[in-house]
């Protein structure tokens, strides 16, 4: 099939589906934001993922509910040198997942430099989760301690919530995802039930 073809294909996709949301994923480098979004996106753990550079997009279309949604995933290089073109990237998301690596707690330092950026450039109030990744290395003992941050983390950002995830046995990097989905499509939903009054007469 020619690049034509695959184009046609996906417009084709998005026309059929009931929701197209973007939604924007970030995080410190190296903290396996792209291994999540490729076992999510091939059901594959993919072990020599390369450091994102800028920035990194692809669809998927899932179904909800009995409604067809595609997503749009941007996958945002957590290294500091690509940071000045993550707003334009942000701008039109719906939502978005922060993600540190639970492994290693330092890089939950940057979480907040992601949710200013996120609330800036895409909307204030877009709904964001934290995302904990590597749930499978972290240290039995330190579990309780680094979640137990991590929600604080999230009442202390207003963040809609924390998902602990591992890519290597598959843990929660379908229902990540699907909980954002769903939140969205409530919210869609719901806009579309809201009657506008007609000026009177």
């Amino acid at each position: 099939m020619d690049d034509s073809n695959r184009g046609a294909t996906r417009e084709s996709r998005r026309m059929n589906s009931e929701y197209t949301f973007k939604i924007v994923v970030g995080g410190a480098g190296g903290v396996g934001k792209t291994t999540l979004l490729h076992r999510f996106l091939y059901n594959v753990f993919k072990t020599d993922t390369s450091l994102t550079v800028g920035v990194t997009f692809k669809t998927k279309e899932v179904t909800r509910n009995g409604q067809k949604i595609t997503l749009a995933l941007w996958d945002l290089g957590g290294q500091e040198r690509f940071r000045f073109l993550q707003p334009t990237f942000c701008q039109g998301a719906r939502a978005g997942i922060i993600f540190f690596d639970m492994s290693r707690f330092g890089t939950m330092e940057q979480v907040k430099d992601w949710v200013d950026m996120f609330r800036k450039h895409a909307y204030p109030a877009i709904p964001i989760i934290l995302g904990g990744a590597k749930l499978d290395l972290v240290d039995p003992e330190m579990l309780d301690d680094v979640t137990e941050y991590a929600k604080e983390t999230v009442e202390k950002l207003g963040l809609t919530g924390f998902v602990p995830t591992s890519s290597k046995r598959g843990e929660n990097v379908e229902e990540i995802i699907t909980t954002v989905v769903d939140m969205l499509v409530a919210q869609a939903a719901s806009a579309k039930e809201v009657v506008v009054p007609t000026s009177a007469p």
